[in-house]
């Protein structure tokens, strides 16, 4: 898989990580070695053999992905409980998290496919997972690229693995496999991964792994892309931005006109082109000028965002601004995946992962870390996510438009970076200060 090239301009960076760590088993006498059986009749819960040949409806699936999107948004910003940036990536979480739900089953696997399509079936979560990862590493004039690795600790899983489950998180995830003694070179070769496949932007993103951490998912997302339009010298100009906390800073300020325009009660914004026309950034501005860009986004909800995108209009000349920034965020998304719904995974007790090995309760998931990184400038974007989980064993403007709208992000304000025929967000962040 081609991975993010390094270019000498500087883009608009956005860096997600995000890994799912998978634990459990029994520890054996008072050695506290770790055993699991091999049973050579595992099982998934559903044919993965079917999943490239589900038809589903696709309007459908994409407002159910945005529902998604912003409902994790929300909840995340809330979980954080700060006014700094941040900016998550929903594709890269869900991409680790089917994963995960491949191998699941029962309660586990209802409510992983349930946090990304409430109401529909296992096999039309993972055909449109595994169809939006295509689209990420088909897309035109930008490079966009989606990669997946799992580690098996070959000293607590061994052979027992289910292989058919590693037979589809290879062809349809194009998951690179790897079986290893986890041991204390592990974690530094998993950074290595996530850092080349981030194009260096996301470094050292696990500190050490437990000692029974029996397997490593991990979704690494790339993306760089020029604007469609950049910005000229005279379209750059040194002005204030007023942070969260409401202190000012100086800042370069990026200043465009274009068509479209998005207004309802509770935001304003613009949309700005990458190369290709296939994705692009889209500014959301409070209206309410007193609140921080993170309580602003607490109560954006799935349906405020479809009025939002759905509220656009080209009868307007769109006067716009925004800074030059560059942030890094992390968080542990544990709290924030069981306040969702999906609190089943977590625990031995309830969690049923026997499609990878073992039986109920012999592996869950004991940590999903996620890290992003961005840069906004005048000549493009360039961004990158990755996702780990552990598991444990237990449009043209028109001439003579007779008004002016002005979208002016001087102030805290919501982004996403979003696929332009769905709407839908790969990266959703706030700008709080600079």
């Amino acid at each position: 898989m081609e991975i993010c090239s390094k270019k000498d301009i500087k883009f608009i960076t956005g860096v997600m990580a995000a890994s799912i760590f998978l634990g459990g088993c029994t520890a054996k006498g008072n050695n506290h070695n770790h055993e699991l059986k091999e049973d050579p009749n595992a099982k998934t819960s559903f044919n993965l053999n079917e999943v490239k040949v589900t038809d589903y409806d696709k309007d459908e699936m994409d407002k159910l992905y945005r529902e998604y999107c912003f409902n994790i948004f929300s909840r995340t910003v809330s979980d954080y409980g700060s006014d700094d940036n941040v900016m998550i990536s929903p594709a890269s979480i869900m991409m680790a998290l089917d994963m995960v739900a491949a191998g699941a089953k029962g309660e586990s696997l209802d409510q992983l496919t349930n946090l990304f399509a409430a109401g529909q079936g296992p096999l039309t979560q993972q055909a449109y997972a595994s169809a939006l990862m295509d689209r990420i590493n088909e897309a035109k004039e930008v490079e966009f690229n989606c990669a997946n690795a799992v580690w098996n600790n070959g000293r607590i899983l061994g052979d027992s693995v289910n292989m058919d489950y590693v037979g589809y998180i290879q062809d349809t995830f194009l998951a690179q496999y790897t079986v290893t003694d986890f041991g204390k070179d592990t974690a530094d070769e998993i950074n290595d991964w996530i850092d080349e496949h981030t194009n260096h932007m996301i470094k050292d993103a696990i500190d050490t792994l437990d000692a029974d951490t029996v397997m490593v998912l991990v979704n690494a997302i790339c993306f760089e892309g020029e604007w469609a339009e950049e910005y000229e010298d005279s379209q750059v100009s040194e002005s204030f931005f007023t942070s969260a906390d409401g202190s000012s800073k100086e800042a370069m300020f990026l200043h465009d006109t274009s068509s479209a325009y998005y207004e309802t009660d509770k935001a304003t914004g613009f949309i700005k082109y990458y190369k290709g026309d296939q994705y692009a950034f889209l500014a959301i501005l409070p209206t309410d000028e007193s609140i921080s860009a993170n309580e602003f986004a607490k109560n954006f909800t799935a349906e405020d965002y479809e009025e939002f995108i759905n509220s656009v209009s080209n009868d307007y000349v769109v006067v716009s601004k925004m800074p030059e920034f560059e942030s890094d965020f992390d968080i542990n998304l544990n709290d924030t995946i069981a306040g969702l719904g999906a609190d089943s995974i977590f625990a031995p007790s309830t969690a049923d992962l026997s499609g990878m090995a073992g039986n109920p309760g012999d592996i869950y998931v004991s940590k999903i870390i996620h890290k992003t990184h961005i840069e906004v400038d005048r000549q493009g974007t360039r961004a990158a996510a990755a996702t780990i989980v552990m598991e444990t064993c237990g449009s043209v403007m028109e001439e003579d438009v007779p008004e002016y709208r002005y979208v002016e992000c001087d102030r805290p304000y919501a982004y996403a970076i979003v696929d332009v025929e769905t709407m839908a967000p790969v990266f959703i962040g706030t700008v709080n200060s600079i």
